[in-house]
């Protein structure tokens, strides 16, 4: 039978041992928290195994605190894990998954905002013009860094086909945006939000201006399934088009 300095002794181990899971918990607490404010590019999977460790560190205090036997500090742990991978993965993880390419597409629609304030006969002012096209390139950027070889391949392939006598027109840049901002709907859709109302691309679209008063979209039909814009400084434009040879 162990004697009372014995068991005053074990329960000085368990008091130490109860406040080192404390403290343990604590701080991996806010080491995580830490982690996400500080790093301009926190990785959110560390940050939710920090955060995962301080409230397992918390259980095993709590449940050595209230004396659990084995099998229920066992029991206790497997939920507490549960709850804390919904919460982690519904209100940490899940919202911040595509976060990058979320922000760039609220600016693309600012952008197409702003086209929408302009007449499409006039040419794009420089400024616009230029922030539409370092949007592009950041967007482009992204896709590189983050996402496989057909995301890139799509964003590329987003153009638009044909001659355009004047490519600084507010109609032709502005539809270009238009079909990129459409492209970066369609990808974050694909990879990160399906739940995203958007209109899949399927490009490519082909511009045609018209030559005394004709437009032949033959081009375009050989491709098949392929979109129109028709530009026409005024009157009527006759179309015409043949597949094949």
């Amino acid at each position: 039978m162990p004697t009372r300095r014995e068991r005053d002794e074990a329960q000085r181990k368990q008091r130490r041992l109860d406040e080192f899971y404390t403290l343990l918990g604590l701080a991996l607490a806010l080491g995580s928290w830490g982690y996400s404010v500080i790093s301009p590019e926190p990785n959110f999977w560390l940050g939710s195994l920090l955060l995962g460790s301080a409230f397992l560190a918390a259980t095993a205090g709590s449940c050595r605190a209230f004396e659990l036997r084995k099998g229920a500090t066992i029991a206790v742990s497997v939920v507490v894990l549960i709850v804390f991978g919904f919460f982690d993965w519904r209100v940490i993880v899940e919202p911040q998954r595509g976060l990058p390419f979320k922000q760039l597409l609220v600016s693309g629609y600012h952008l197409t905002d702003e086209c929408g304030n302009r007449s499409a006969s006039e040419p794009l002012p420089t400024w616009l013009q230029n922030q539409s096209t370092a949007w592009q390139a950041q967007v482009e950027q992204l896709i590189t860094q983050k996402l496989d070889y057909k995301d890139l391949q799509e964003w590329r392939d987003a153009v638009i086909v044909g001659l355009v006598s004047d490519a600084n027109l507010t109609a032709y840049q502005c539809t270009l945006l238009s079909i990129k901002v459409q492209t970066l709907e369609t990808v974050i859709a694909e990879n990160y939000d399906p739940k995203l109302a958007h209109q899949k691309y399927e490009g490519p679209l082909y511009w045609f201006e018209s030559v005394d008063g004709k437009v032949d979209i033959s081009e375009a039909l050989k491709r098949g399934g392929a979109r129109f814009t028709i530009h026409k400084a005024g009157g009527s434009v006759a179309v015409t088009g043949k597949v094949g040879n």
